[in-house]
């Protein structure tokens, strides 16, 4: 048999079709028979018994309704989906595999998001009810949960990146020691960022050390230094929206120039603007 090695037209717009699907799937809640079904095809997989199935509203609510996790092993299918449409989409295009097992794990992916479980029985959540992400298909939501189930039960995201309620929902109640104290690097990126640079960087009395407008977009640059927090952070505001965006470069960058280079790793002084 002769390797596939391009796809059609019609094949490559087949891509975005599955893909829809499976982003559509996450949200669409499915027949408590499949839901058993799935679990049962599994179990006799593995030859097991067929098990007591006990389906929740939310992986939360699996735990709660369990009498001991720690006899449970727990499984996310919900996150195993990106290889269910992609072996959805292989089949679909002709790529020979074994049918009844791909049946059976796009059985379980499509009915199974998440499981807490022992031999005899399984707790199976339902899946969220709302999932939000940002243009890069990350889970995202500035507004509430990008995550959440119909008992109200969630994550909060911010670009990918799990943090808590108070995040989201009310930043600015955040303290400097809750920022100063973050250690995660990602998390304290966002909690300063929905807290505000600028009223940051006032509170940890951050001095100017150098500012320039960028010739090319006509953008303001500021670096700031906090002797306190050893923080410099580089402060672009562009004139025409007042839109900010602020990134932390190496304390000892002495100017706006520098902290463009470092961020493109060299390749350009004008690399992050807030245009």
């Amino acid at each position: 048999m002769v390797a596939k090695t391009e796809l059609t037209l019609e094949e490559e717009a087949l891509i975005k079709v599955v893909q829809k699907e499976y982003i559509d799937l996450q949200t669409q809640q499915q027949p408590v028979e499949d839901i058993e079904l799935a679990v049962a095809t599994i179990w006799e997989m593995m030859d097991y018994p067929k098990p007591k199935v006990i389906i929740e509203d939310s992986p939360i609510s699996c735990k709660k309704a369990c009498p001991d996790t720690n006899n449970f092993a727990f499984y996310w299918s919900l996150w195993y989906c990106s290889y269910a449409a992609m072996y959805d989409f292989a089949n679909r295009i002709g790529v020979e595999m074994d049918q009844d097992k791909l049946n059976k794990f796009l059985l379980w992916t499509r009915c199974c998001p998440f499981v807490l479980f022992n031999e005899d029985t399984v707790y199976v959540s339902r899946k969220p009810v709302e999932l939000h992400f940002d243009d890069e298909r990350r889970l995202h939501n500035e507004e509430g949960m990008s995550c959440r189930f119909e008992d109200d039960w969630g994550i909060w995201t911010v670009n990918g990146v799990a943090v808590d309620e108070q995040i989201v929902m009310k930043p600015e109640t955040q303290t400097l020691k809750q920022i100063r104290n973050e250690q995660n690097e990602e998390v304290k990126r966002i909690r300063i960022e929905r807290y505000g640079w600028a009223k940051y960087l006032t509170e940890i009395e951050a001095v100017k050390v150098h500012e320039r407008t960028n010739d090319i977009e006509f953008t303001k640059e500021f670096l700031f230094r906090s002797d306190s927090d050893n923080m410099t952070v580089l402060l672009c505001i562009c004139p025409s929206t007042g839109k900010e965006f602020s990134l932390e470069v190496p304390p000892d960058t002495k100017t706006c120039e520098a902290a463009q280079s470092w961020l493109s790793s060299g390749l350009s002084d004008r690399i992050i603007s807030a245009s």
